[in-house]
């Protein structure tokens, strides 16, 4: 997932020249202001375009193997011919399938299936099967596999045995189809990954919507359809924050949305429904923006449906209006309080509702059982505080691939789990210590402000998500952006600029680690301390401390005056 040296090249320079056109925003005060704010704005522009450009290859996108049009399908070294297009295999593969045929196959029975329908497909058609390491991936126990002819067993018994004869065929003929747009090799990886793990909430919509676009219809391929919904989720995002946060913003947020490895179009680029969850969030901060709490509340609930982890963002956004509601005794704020409270829980519960009703208790109960288990795995590629603390010489150089690989994967995490419970003492105060801070910092911010704060930090502190989710990080220096902009006082200004220059160092620090470190574990270890620090620099710079000092005054006061 590598980003090549021109889109290094490009990255680089977009973030370093869009910093300097940010500093001119930020500090031109004289005149002509207009015109050198003008165009500032124009220099972020074409840096967000670049980037962006850049982020997609240079449209070069995916590349793909399609079958030619004079070849049978399925057979052995059959012509393929390479066509560029916003198809992402591996991703769709489990997003699509994983969502249309999830009433039949819950969480563990895609891969199991995928090996039958595969096996089945094969003997029809008189060719060997593409899946043929003898070896599939345990989605009960992704630390483990089983052998095919268990994987083949346990199809037929527990999941075939119970669908329909017609559901069954569609399932086999959408593998066909997959098959005649990537080389057959490909399928032996695609069953040893870790599954189809989103909430059964994210289902709901997933679902419907795989059900409803084939991916092949009279010749046609639809299944661009399905891979091009995340670009207007996208598209959407950017305009949404044009319109209430203004064309700086929206393009600052661009620029580093494009320049960025840790969620570059390598990892969910084409995919199906992958940044439903992030426009959520930006919709929920742009309602934040606007006072309109009902639905503010409703999207932050419709992300923490999504993904778990967004609910901090919900938590940010409350603690400023609880802190004027109940602190500071404000009337306004609570009602506030009560209408953003509102929406969250009415799209939570909507939501969970509907998919109990649908799927049934037993898909949270396996949902949680398995996120529980997942959340707990140390992958390469997964960014958090545990990835800090638990880091020891013996951590890089591992080689985890096939089945004797996946052995030495499970080793290795049994043993960094041991580290992690012999570091809670450490761990422990750390996250107490970041929470707090941002939970302190934000209650002067605005709502929208506090969200991006609290939500960033509790989903490193609090989780390990892998590193695409941290596209969300985009929105910071955005808002920041926005913030120093727009702060009456030149000590405002110099703060919010200051956290905007160390972010932009650690985002160029991102695109510089895999060339600095040729192991992939050391490079992101080295990620997850560099934004550890970066919290720390933006913790202490929103930090009140002209408040906390009163507050300590006072307290302080309280005991003398008693004694007096």
């Amino acid at each position: 997932m590598y980003v090549d040296s021109s889109q290094f090249f490009v990255g680089f320079v977009a973030i370093f020249v869009a910093l300097c056109a940010s500093s001119v925003l930020v500090f031109q005060r004289q005149h002509p202001r207009t015109l050198t704010r003008k165009w500032a704005t124009i220099v972020l522009c074409v840096c967000a375009a670049t980037a962006v450009v850049s982020w997609a290859r240079f449209g070069d996108l995916h590349s793909i193997y399609v079958d030619a049009p004079d070849v049978q399908a399925g057979q052995p070294h059959r012509h393929k011919i390479e066509k560029h297009q916003a198809f992402h295999f591996h991703e769709f593969f489990h997003y699509y399938l994983g969502a249309k045929y999830f009433g039949s196959f819950g969480y563990e029975g895609l891969y199991d299936c995928t090996a039958l329908g595969d096996k089945e497909n094969a003997e029809e058609q008189g060719f060997k099967p593409h899946v043929t390491s003898g070896w599939v991936r345990d989605l009960a126990d992704v630390l483990g596999d089983k052998t095919y002819d268990d994987a083949l067993a346990i199809c037929q018994n527990d999941y075939k045995a119970h669908m329909s004869p017609a559901r069954w065929d569609a399932f086999k003929a959408d593998l066909r189809e997959l098959q005649r747009l990537v080389p057959d090799d490909w399928w032996n990886d695609v069953v040893y990954d870790a599954g189809f793990n989103p909430p059964p909430s994210w289902v709901l919509v997933g679902g419907a919507i795989a059900n409803i676009i084939p991916i092949r219809f009279a010749g046609m391929p639809t299944y661009l359809l399905s891979t091009w919904l995340d670009m207007v989720l996208l598209v959407t995002c950017f305009v949404a924050l044009r319109t209430r946060f203004g064309l700086a913003a929206a393009a600052t947020a661009g620029v580093y949305f494009g320049a960025s490895f840790i969620a570059s179009y390598g990892w969910n680029g084409g995919a199906f429904l992958r940044y439903t969850w992030v426009t959520a969030v930006v919709m929920g901060i742009v309602f934040a923006r606007d006072g309109k709490w009902v639905l503010a509340g409703a999207f932050f609930g419709a992300a923490a449906c999504d993904r778990l982890f967004p609910a901090g963002f919900a938590v940010g956004a409350a603690i400023p209006l609880a802190w004027r509601a109940f602190i500071e005794k404000s009337p306004d704020d609570r009602k506030r309080l009560l209408r953003f409270g509102a929406g969250f829980g009415g799209a939570i519960g909507g939501l969970v509702l509907v998919s109990l009703v649908i799927y049934g208790l037993g898909s949270w109960r396996v949902f949680f059982e398995r996120i529980i288990k997942h959340g707990d795995v140390y992958y390469v590629m997964h960014i958090g505080l545990k990835k800090v603390i638990t880091w020891r010489d013996w951590v890089p150089s591992q080689n985890f691939h096939g089945h004797p690989g996946l052995q030495r994967f499970h080793d290795w995490n049994t043993r960094l789990h041991a580290t992690w419970a012999e570091t809670r003492w450490l761990a422990v105060p750390v996250q107490l210590l970041a929470a707090g801070g941002a939970a302190a910092a934000c209650i002067k911010r605005r709502p929208y402000e506090a969200s991006l704060i609290v939500g960033a930090v509790a989903m490193f502190c609090f989780s390990l998500p892998a590193n695409y989710y941290y596209v969300v990080l985009a929105l910071v220096p955005a808002l920041l952006v926005r913030a120093a902009m727009t702060a009456p006082r030149l000590v405002g200004r110099l703060r919010d600029w200051g956290v905007l220059m160390a972010f932009g160092l650690f985002w160029m620090s991102t695109l510089l680690a895999p060339r600095m470190f040729g192991d992939d574990i050391v490079y992101d270890h080295f990620i997850c301390c560099a934004l550890l620090a970066f919290y720390g620099v933006w913790i202490a710079a929103w930090l009140p401390w002209q408040r906390l000092r009163q507050l300590v005054t006072r307290r302080s006061a309280q005991p003398r005056a008693a004694q007096a």
